[in-house]
């Protein structure tokens, strides 16, 4: 059960870091009227949230 749950932290993680703007369009861009694109202060939350999933991720992995 730990290595699924590490492997999908992992994965949400990776894609955080990878691709920000994906991520702030899955849960954030269907909220807005207007076209608008995500702030770097926004893509910066992101990557660091991005990061602590991954190493989450990796310790769960490890902890078999």
């Amino acid at each position: 059960m730990e290595i699924t749950i590490g492997i999908f932290l992992f994965i949400m993680g990776a894609v955080m870091l990878i691709k920000p703007k994906t991520m702030w369009r899955i849960a954030e861009s269907w909220k807005l009227k207007t076209f608008a694109e995500p702030t770097e202060l926004y893509i910066i939350l992101i990557r660091i949230a991005g990061s602590i999933l991954v190493i989450g991720g990796i310790f769960a992995i490890l902890q078999m």
